[in-house]
């Protein structure tokens, strides 16, 4: 399915048919000079007889007469998104959806398994939030508090709290030793390919002279939870901190 549709364009194909209705391009089918198709949302003309199975954006790029391609390029679309997959062909302007971003493939095609975010034939569109991230969490998910500690999820202003973005109330009733504090786990888990990064974002001097960190639970190359600690150590308080949890993409070298 294609971003664009359209039906009846007049656009000449370099040949002496007319130009006809716009169709869907087909693998089985073969089309004749001046036919118009879509192909992951662009248009493409037929120039001469085009036999089945020459994928336009492929014969565009390397004909299989030299200078001489059977599909020309009208306007250039896109598909509608779909989600990755390492046992399919993608080919020129197809958009999919994988690791929590959107990219097009800006060539005519790639290896099959060549993954989004291991070459820059793909490039990325936009950042969505997976769903595992915008999983709510509340206090339940807390479990393996230390001695003289307690903390709960809390809301911050209009926001609900979620694993991608959520806020700690954190009560310490006694001096603690550097270490854990608690444990919290994900509803759902991350995939530890996207490299999940955790942050604790402190607002106080004291909060910032207990030195709080995030280490990842992994458990089958899943990140399930994580749990805080104070490597500063833990004075008697009451403080509030945000913790940022965002899924990363391998980066292109």
């Amino acid at each position: 399915m294609s971003i664009f549709t359209a039906e009846n364009v007049v656009v000449s194909g370099g040949g002496s048919s007319s130009p006809g209705r716009v169709s869907e391009w087909a693998s089985n089918v073969a089309y004749s000079d001046g036919q118009i198709v879509t192909f992951n949302g662009s248009q493409y003309i037929a120039r001469g007889g085009v036999g089945a199975g020459v994928v336009p954006p492929v014969e565009v790029a390397s004909p299989l007469t030299p200078g001489a391609p059977r599909w020309f390029l009208a306007a250039r679309g896109r598909s509608l998104p779909s989600s990755y997959n390492d046992n399919t062909t993608y080919y020129a302007d197809q958009v999919v959806m994988y690791l929590g971003g959107v990219y097009i493939l800006d060539a005519p095609t790639v290896p099959v398994g060549t993954r989004p975010t291991r070459d820059k034939r793909w490039t990325r569109l936009s950042e969505v939030l997976t769903d595992a991230e915008s999983e709510k969490v509340t206090s339940a998910d807390l479990s393996g508090f230390a001695a003289s500690t307690t903390a709960a999820i809390i809301n911050n202003t209009d926001e609900d709290p979620r694993v991608r973005h959520h806020r700690v109330r954190l009560t310490v009733s006694a001096l603690s030793s550097p270490g854990p504090l608690y444990t919290l786990r994900f509803p759902r888990p991350l995939a530890s390919e996207a490299r999940p990064q955790i942050m604790i974002q402190v607002e106080d001097q004291v909060g910032a002279y207990m030195l709080l960190t995030a280490a990842p639970f992994i458990s089958g190359g899943q990140v399930t939870g994580y749990t805080l600690s104070a490597q500063g150590g833990a004075p008697p308080t009451t403080i509030e901190f945000t913790v940022f949890v965002k899924e990363m993409v391998d980066q292109v070298k």
